[in-house]
Parts: structure tokens; sequence; C-alpha cells
């Protein structure tokens, strides 16, 4: 039952405490299931439904506890809500249950894809995830539930020693690892380098370097986005608002042109109906035309490199998939940097092969942890003054299912001192606790 209370009801919050009146409809009511954890007052039903709507939503964590409100006044629930704290509790828990988990060792058995983060206040994250060889379906992408996490630990920064002695100690875990998927960003290279573990460049980030040796300094492209940004910066009040170009990312800007390529197909299309309807706007935009070759060209490009990364990145590197890859850009790129990009491909194809000899099919794509990174990151957007904390765990949250079973063995088995111990060890002092500590405040 919610608190009797009057203050800080929300609308309609009161009602639910009131018996139900004689004849009245009970087609929403819904029963939840009453099998509790020791020692927890929720029902596991309850907890598992809050745990979720956090991993696989931006829901945040006092919209939870409203949400469960709502759900209660539908559904005739007749359930507590559970706090802000109380959910952040729960999915800490189930984070450090799956991080802590005992892990098979086996040389040669795993594969690791190993990232730091972008810089959150004064920390970086490093996170490694796990996957063991035999279970990689070569049918779809990764995804979190393919994956354990291993390994995550806040540092200032990551240098290749710090980063050996974690893949050290882990080893010492799970056996020699089979190969890492990772970006080449400088520290983690070195580190793989020095520990003797076949670095497998993740295929999105290659693509990217690619691409941006081919356009970085490709005086048509300058000019193209060098245009897209001046008239969206001067005209974004204006009378051609609604054809703006789309804002061009400052960082890994070549990671997608898609979006370009897209908006300047578009507008070459509006150009050539030569509509009567739409004269003020083709007059705006008639500066694309010179670009035509080069809008052309990139739409070529993006259609094959999607296709591309679709193939890879699902059934990974392999004999037939590098056939058919080869085969796809032949059928396209037949000049210019199109036939630059067939090359670079093939070069890529072959330094995977030639990396792991041993594997027929080799996982070479990062995205997931990328998105593991983003999915964090959205987390903090609220308070980006707190930096990096022991919210983090929910980084090892994401590659569980959830359900009532894994629910009830993490909230008996993790404490929350368990948890407290592993942000000492692996978080540290967290910018929002220097802060504290120096302004005396809170």
């Amino acid at each position: 039952m919610f608190s009797t209370k009057t203050k800080g009801l929300y609308p309609g919050e009161r009602t639910c405490q009131n018996k139900k009146k004689p004849g009245e409809d009970n087609s929403r009511t819904v029963k939840v299931g009453q099998k509790r954890a020791a020692n927890h007052s929720y029902p596991l039903e309850i907890i598992a439904l809050a745990v979720l709507m956090k991993t696989s939503c931006s829901t945040t964590f006092r919209s939870i506890s409203k949400i469960f409100i709502i759900l209660n006044i539908y559904y005739q629930l007749w359930h507590k809500a559970p706090s802000h704290s109380t959910v952040l509790v729960w999915i800490k828990k189930y984070g450090y249950y799956e991080l802590s988990k005992q892990k098979k060792r086996c040389d040669g058995h795993w594969v690791i894809i190993i990232d730091e983060s972008v810089q959150f206040g004064q920390n970086k994250l490093l996170v490694i995830y796990g996957i063991e060889k035999n279970k990689i379906r070569f049918n779809h992408p990764i995804n979190y539930y393919d994956l354990d996490p291993l390994v995550i630990k806040s540092k200032n920064s990551w240098k290749a020693e710090d980063i050996c002695k974690e893949l050290l100690e882990l080893e010492g875990q799970i056996g020699k690892v089979c190969y890492a998927i990772a970006d080449q960003g400088n520290s983690i290279k070195k580190a793989l380098k020095n520990q003797s573990i076949a670095h497998v460049y993740d295929i999105t980030h290659y693509i990217s370097l690619t691409l941006e040796h081919l356009y970085k300094h490709d005086e048509a492209f300058k000019g193209f986005t060098g245009k897209m940004a001046h008239m969206r910066k001067s005209m974004c009040l204006g009378k051609l608002s609604h054809v703006l170009p789309p804002q061009q990312r400052v960082n890994a800007r070549f990671m997608s042109l898609r979006p370009i390529s897209d908006w300047g197909s578009a507008v070459i299309k509006l150009l050539d109906d030569n509509d009567p309807a739409f004269v003020q706007e083709q007059e705006g935009l008639l500066w694309i035309k010179q670009y035509r070759d080069l809008i052309r060209e990139l739409e070529h490009l993006n259609r094959v490199i999607n296709r591309i990364q679709q193939v890879i990145k699902a059934n990974g590197v392999c004999k037939w998939t590098v056939r058919y890859c080869l085969k796809t850009i032949m059928k396209t790129c037949k000049k210019g940097k199109l036939l630059l990009l067939k090359q670079k491909m093939k070069e890529y194809f072959q330094t995977v092969m030639d990396l792991v000899k041993d594997e027929l099919t080799i996982a070479c794509s990062s995205d997931i942890i990328e998105s593991a990174f983003g999915k964090y990151k959205n987390y903090l957007q609220a308070n980006p003054m707190v930096g990096i904390t022991n919210l983090s765990l929910s980084i090892g949250a994401f590659t569980s299912p959830i359900n009532n079973e894994n629910m009830k063995m993490a909230l008996e088995q993790v404490k929350v001192s368990d948890i407290q111990e592993w942000s000492k060890v692996n978080i540290g002092e967290t910018t929002l606790t220097k802060r504290r500590r120096v302004l005396k405040m809170g």
C-alpha cells in the first residue's frame, strides 16, 4: 500500500487506497506474484520490472517510481512504489552479481571486447566484456546477452602499463585470451601487444579511419561540408529552416556519412524534379548542384559500406563473407575513391585472417561496448557533475536476462557492503565526493 500521508501525493494516488466498490470493473486488474528474496519486502516481479525499465529504456530513476504509481492506479496492483534510491541499489546489486560471478577458466576459450570511455569528470572507465568462443553465434551481431562483464574499473587515465596489469589479472582468472576486439587506441593497442593477445581491429572504426583518409583533405568534400555548416548556421531561423542540412558531428565525423549523403541526394532530387510548388527552396539550394558527383559517390559508398557491415557484424570474417563483400564492392566501386575502398577492405580482411589463423570465423565488431558506454553516459546526463560512480555496475547488469530467478540470487548473495568495498577498489573517490569535501557542501 502507498503511504497514507497526504503530503506529496500524486493525482489519483489516494484513490488507490480505497476499497473496490461493488460492481466495479476489474478487467484491468493484474495479479503480481508474491515471491520475495530473503530480507526483501518487494515481490521479485516488481524488482525485476524496475531494473528492466532502467536497463532497457532511458527512464530516470525517479520516473520509475512514478511509473509504478501509475501502474498501481491503472491496474489496481496495491503495491508500494519503490523509491528511486531503492531501484538504484537493486541495479548495483544485479550488476555486481554479474561481474563477480565465477567465469569458466580455459586457455584460448575467451574472446574479449575492450575499450575505455571518454572522459567522465576527471576519470575514464575501462570496460572489458567477454564471450566464450563456442557461444558466438555467427548469424546475428553480438548482443548484450551473449556477453559476460569481466572488468569495470575507473582511473584518471589508462596507460598501457595499467591495462596490461588488468589483462594479466584477467588471464589469471579465465585463462589465455584467444583474441581481443578493440579500436586502435594507443594504450589498448600497446597493452594487447605486450600481452601477446591478437588484436582484431573493430570494423566500424577501421571503415571510419579509411573514410577519413579518403575525404579529410578532399577539396570537394571540404567545400560541401563547409557550405552545409554555413547554411545551417546562417539560415536556422530563416524561410529555409525546414530544409536545412543535418548537424555534423564534431568528433568521429566519419563514423557515419550517411546523413550527409542522404540529405544531398534528397536535395538533388528536389532540384531535378523542378516542382513549381518549391521554387523558393530550389533557389536557396542551387549551390548543391556543383557537388552532384560527390553526392553520388557518397551515396554509392554508403550503400556498399552498410551492406559490408551488415554481413560482417552478423556473420564474422571468414572466407565466404570476404568473397561476398569484395564481390559487392566490385559491382559498385569501379573508379576513384571507391576503388581505394576496395583495396583498403581487402587489406583489412587479410590482416584479420592472418592474426587469428586457427579460427575459421572471426568476430570483429565492438559496437556493443560503444552501446554500453552510450547507455551509461545517458544515465549521467541529469547530473554530469557526479562523474563516474559505482552506478557503472549497471554496465554489468546489461549483459544478463532479467528474470525472477537471477534477480533472487543477486539480491540474496550481494550485500550493500560488497558494493561499497568494490567501489573503494575500482572507483575510488568520486568527483562529487571531492567537491563536497573541498567545498564542504552537503
